[in-house]
């Protein structure tokens, strides 16, 4: 029988002191200590002490529910990986563990009642992924979230080129292989460090500055695919707002590119992200038919988070969709997140657009999107998004 290390501790939360017996029994025949309790307080006196590895928590208890227990142990900062256990029903189960990761704790499943001590062994022995990048080390060039970004400083990050463009590798998820790369904006800003897109795009937006930065974006990734791959039979994927593409002329321009950089534009895949605003649906049909006759790519991200997702499915030519990386990071903790993958890339494919699978943290979600058929994957455990150079070394050491 495998073992754990013994230094893997297992806290219980659950009402019924006979099934928190045999949750005990069955974790130390793994490896595991372990400890019960019935109450909030001891559990909660027992979090702060003896501070488990390993914490199961059940939904349903006269003093406090699983959910409150669950959000405090978040505000705690509790970094035990958790299970989520009731006999509530597979839904309200996924649903619940959905609100966990959001919270930032760390899930690896739902445990329910009435389950087999082969169950719970496969929960206990699964390594999770990262839900929050509890793992990943600090360095001085991380990301900030404090800074109050500003129109004037977005002026003069355009005017000094202080926009500049990462890429994470995009692979085939049958053979493993290098299918292109995303252009990601990152704002490197001289006093402040790295400013992630989520703290200044919606002002770009606004501000009307996102056509300005798209141009910038689209020239340095244009002269570095040029640079690097001329010949390869590599796509490049670049995020395109819906906001940018108010301009008619967009298409010729971009097309104009691929020609200065002798770039087929068969290479190029914009993505086009669902929630955006449509301002003008007839005027976004036009000019996208457009970007399609061109030879361009068309794809349709963060596909199934937005309203909207089957109408824009329905009239417009994209060629690609992108499930939205929520459902794939959860996809090893939830059935109803692997069902939704599964019925999205079905209906893809039924359409004929080719599936590209996002936030891939793990090879178990790898090894599940190559099971069910998905097209392409893109993640952190593939790898993080990198500067040109960092980029054409990880390609190198990967496929040497």
């Amino acid at each position: 029988m495998d073992q754990l290390v013994q230094e893997n501790r297992l806290l219980v939360l659950d009402d019924d002191a006979s099934v928190g017996f045999t949750i005990c029994a069955i974790a130390e025949r793994v490896g595991f200590e372990v400890r019960s309790t019935v109450g909030v307080d001891e559990f909660f006196a027992l979090l702060d002490t003896w501070q488990p590895t390993h914490i199961i928590v059940d939904l349903v208890m006269p003093d406090i529910d699983g959910v409150d227990a669950l959000r405090r142990l978040a505000e705690l900062d509790c970094r035990a990986t958790i299970i989520v256990a009731s006999g509530v029903g597979a839904r309200v189960l996924d649903a619940a563990s959905r609100a966990a990761v959001e919270h930032g704790l760390t899930v690896a499943g739902v445990l329910s009642k009435p389950f087999t001590p082969r169950d719970l062994r496969a929960l206990l022995m699964v390594k999770p992924p990262p839900s929050r990048g509890y793992a990943e080390v600090k360095t001085t060039h991380d990301p900030i979230d404090f800074i109050e970004v500003t129109e004037e400083m977005m002026q003069a990050a355009l005017e000094g080129q202080q926009f500049n463009v990462h890429y994470q590798p995009k692979i085939d998820c049958a053979s493993g292989a290098l299918a292109g790369m995303e252009g990601l904006v990152r704002w490197v800003h001289p006093e402040h460090g790295l400013i992630m897109p989520n703290r200044f795009m919606a002002l770009a937006e606004e501000s009307g500055l996102i056509g300005r930065m798209t141009i910038q974006i689209f020239e340095q990734a244009f002269a570095w695919l040029a640079a690097h791959f001329q010949n390869a039979d590599i796509a490049l994927s670049l995020n395109v707002s819906a906001k940018s593409l108010d301009d008619p002329k967009m298409a010729s321009w971009i097309a104009g590119l691929c020609v200065d950089y002798g770039i087929d534009p068969s290479r190029i895949i914009l993505e086009i992200t669902e929630t955006s605003t449509m301002a003008d649906p007839v005027a976004m049909l036009d000019l996208l038919t457009q970007f399609r006759l061109k030879g361009f790519h068309l794809s349709i991200d963060d596909f199934g988070v937005g309203y909207s997702s089957l109408i824009q499915l329905a009239r417009l030519p994209f060629s690609e969709l992108k499930i939205d990386k929520m459902f794939v990071i959860s996809a090893p903790a939830s059935d109803e997140s692997r069902k939704i993958t599964t019925a999205i890339l079905g209906l893809a494919h039924n359409l004929g657009l080719r599936v590209t699978a996002e936030g891939v943290e793990d090879d178990w979600t790898l090894d599940f999107l190559r099971e069910i058929g998905c097209d392409y994957a893109q993640g952190h455990y593939i790898a993080r998004a990198m500067k040109g150079q960092e980029f054409l070394a990880w390609l190198h050491k990967r496929y040497q």
